[in-house]
């Protein structure tokens, strides 16, 4: 009986070896793009595809102290992720040029964006294959059956294995040179993740980027320590009972100059205005720690001075990092009297924004379920849309205060067309010499740039409107990232701008955005060269307002030459940041984040008591009746309606035709005395966000 379970249990495990030799070799497929590149993975990097086995092995042998039917519903349990896992990692490298991070799985808003890169023919091989796996699960747990008794043998052999894939799991997820590390040749690149995940494979690549979810206390962190850091900040007082100008600055998607490729001829400058605008005012370039997408890091930098360099490679700090009140530009300007206002061209729920914007200090967050006619381009809006709301707000009657508005727009938001044109093309590309784009880059490229003539315009409309008004103001304009022109930099590579030679040169060319700050009370021609982190203390010198001890500190170090940006970890040399002032830069930063905030000497940052999405709720003040088209409709009468209104009437919800700030117009039906009707303002998930009052009908 003993030889008949020792048997039995090394039977198990290799059982358990065997998938997870074919588990591995399939994510490696997945990832890879196909059987061949999967095999020559496993000759070339035997070591990591051993790493990689042994992680998986001892999991799935640790999971016999199951039994044989449960053993196979927790291993395919299991297993399954692993294999999305590497298909996500293809298909997010193909798209941003990095796999899939830990990080990424608080990404759900991210991955919605993600799925229109979603091919028919993938999407309907993956839920084959979903269903297909389901199917063999439900077959083998059916057919295969339990063993009678218990093998005491292979349920502590098991045991073991499990405690073991706990230990070594918890080492090879937080040291860097662990023994299996040194001796399995995994090696980690932090700023080279694709290159880490190609080496060490799917399993291995994303068990050691685990580290990084946890924030590691800086040495001699203190409030003694923080406090001497802050001391060396000199700022120069600002001039008192000065007229505060109003603050509009605007994060345009993808906004890049593609005239800087040498290599590439236009048929005419799809940026006139903006480039006169360059010469007249202050203008240069803003170093960005994002290629592609992952918007809001940008964003995240540009509001607070602190850098995701310090953060874990691919994180998403809205998502991962802001989870109380912080200090940052909206919640200085608020405690100075400005007025703060977010808006974005784009859902409230994206990248958690309505969340966040309230702690970050903002007062509201227009989002566009709170516009009244978002002027649709594609499946995004037109960069109208935001200038319109720019413009409503500024007219609005705010009670002395000054604006501070942050604006998002999503116009120029990717995929780029291959094979189409917008109606209003106008823009023709050419390399120079006897070179050739491709159809497809070509193309892309046009669109992009037919979008550029777009903004310019809309940026021309801002600044000559905002001159008819009579008051000091401070436009901003920047972009959050490079266009994503093509998988593997496609436009990129064929127009000869960017090779992948790795060097600091090229990293700036794919990193470094246009920035332009406008004003029309001085004649400052400052030449920019920033990083985002450094726009909020820039701007607010620029308003002569002051900062907070983050803001002040990169401030002197800005004004007195130390650094004006923070570049990629493996590039802090190129900007010859020293060690000190890094390891200054990281206490604050902690300090802010994850400590306990010492700079702020006990001052509690106030989130808005009035924070709330859009600026009111709606209201219903009548109904009646008319004709539209030959067709009898019912008309709701009221105010602060939106784009994403709808009636209720007694509790069920009446189709809408048509819409504007202050009329629904719905399908006619009869309506009772004491008919009960309520206007809501819905997401795309049908989650309330608004409710008007609740009108009885009463008949005339």
């Amino acid at each position: 009986m003993s030889n008949i379970k020792i048997k039995d249990t090394i039977s198990s495990f290799i059982v358990s070896a065997i998938q997870s030799l074919l588990t591995i070799f399939f994510i490696e497929m997945l990832y890879r793009g196909g059987f061949g590149e999967a095999f020559q993975w496993t000759r070339e990097y035997t070591r990591p595809f051993t790493y990689n086995f042994l992680l998986l092995f001892l999991l799935l042998a640790g999971l016999h102290i199951f039994k044989r039917k449960m053993y196979i519903v927790v291993s395919f349990i299991v297993t399954i992720p692993l294999l999305f896992l590497g298909l996500a990692s293809y298909i997010k490298q193909g798209i941003r040029g990095v796999p899939v991070l830990p990080t990424d799985l608080s990404l759900a808003a991210e991955a919605r964006s993600m799925a229109e890169f979603f091919s028919g023919t993938l999407l309907f091989w993956t839920i084959v294959g979903l269903i297909t796996l389901t199917i063999l699960i439900i077959m083998l747990v059916l057919k295969v059956p339990n063993p009678k008794g218990h093998n005491k043998t292979k349920l502590i052999s098991s045991l073991v294995l499990l405690v073991l894939f706990l230990l070594i799991f918890r080492i090879e997820s937080t040291s860097d040179t662990s023994f299996l590390k040194r001796n399995l040749m995994i090696v980690y690149l932090m700023t080279d993740q694709k290159l880490t995940y190609q080496q060490d494979g799917v399993i291995g690549g994303f068990v050691q980027n685990l580290k990084w979810l946890k924030q590691e206390k800086p040495p001699g962190y203190s409030a003694s320590a923080v406090k001497e850091i802050i001391s060396k900040s000199k700022v120069a007082a600002n001039a008192p009972d000065t007229e505060k100008p109003n603050i509009i600055m605007i994060m345009n998607e993808a906004f890049w100059d593609p005239t800087v490729m040498e290599n590439v001829e236009f048929n005419k400058d799809p940026l006139p205005f903006y480039h006169q605008l360059e010469k007249e005012q202050s203008s240069g370039s803003l170093n960005v720690t994002v290629f592609g997408g992952s918007t809001v890091n940008t964003e995240f930098e540009a509001l607070t001075g602190l850098s995701t360099q310090f953060l874990p490679t691919g994180s998403i700090a809205y998502l991962n990092f802001v989870k109380k009140p912080l200090p940052s530009l909206p919640s200085i300007l608020r405690e100075q009297g400005y007025d703060t206002t977010a808006i974005h061209s784009w859902h409230h729920w994206f990248y958690d924004r309505s969340g966040v914007y309230e702690d970050l200090g903002f007062d509201r967050f227009i989002s566009v379920e709170y516009m009244e006619e978002p002027l649709a381009f594609g499946p995004f809006f037109h960069d109208k849309t935001v200038t319109d709301e720019i413009l409503k707000k500024l007219e609005r009657d705010n009670e002395g205060k000054p604006n501070f508005i942050f604006a998002v727009t999503t116009q120029n938001h990717g995929p780029y067309a291959t094979d189409q044109k917008y109606s209003f093309a106008n823009i023709e590309t050419q390399l120079k010499g006897n070179a050739a784009f491709s159809d497809e880059a070509e193309n892309m490229l046009e669109v992009y740039s037919d979008n550029l003539t777009e903004i310019d315009k809309e940026l021309q409309r801002l600044v000559e409107e905002v001159n008819k008004i009579n008051q000091k103001t401070i436009i901003v304009l920047f972009g959050d990232h490079l266009p994503l022109l093509g998988n593997n930099y496609q436009v990129y590579q064929e127009a000869n701008y960017y090779n992948d030679t790795k060097t600091y040169e090229e990293y700036l060319k794919m990193y470094t955005t246009p920035v332009l700050i406008w004003d029309n009370f001085s004649d400052r021609q400052d030449d920019l060269n920033i990083g985002s982190t450094m726009l909020t203390p820039v701007i607010l010198e620029r308003a002569g307002l002051s900062g907070n001890y983050l803001t002040n500190y990169l401030l002197t170090k800005y004004q007195s030459g130390e650094f004006s940006k923070i570049p990629r970890a493996d590039f802090l040399a190129e900007e010859k940041i020293d060690n000190q002032t890094l390891n200054e830069l990281k206490m604050l930063q902690y300090d802010i984040l994850f400590g306990k905030m010492y700079g702020m000497e006990d001052k509690k940052i106030e989130v808005s008591k009035n924070y709330r999405l859009g600026y009111s709720d709606p209201k219903v003040t009548g109904i009646s009746t008319s004709t539209v088209d030959g067709k009898k409709v019912l008309i709701i009468k009221g105010k602060n309606f939106t784009y994403n209104s709808y009636v209720y009437m007694n509790g069920k919800a009446a189709g809408k035709i048509s819409s504007d700030a202050t009329k629904i117009i719905i399908p006619y039906s009869k309506i009772k005395d004491g008919t009960e009707i309520i206007v809501k303002i819905t997401d795309q998930n049908e989650k309330v966000l608004s409710s008007s009052n609740k009108y009885k009908y009463k008949k005339s």
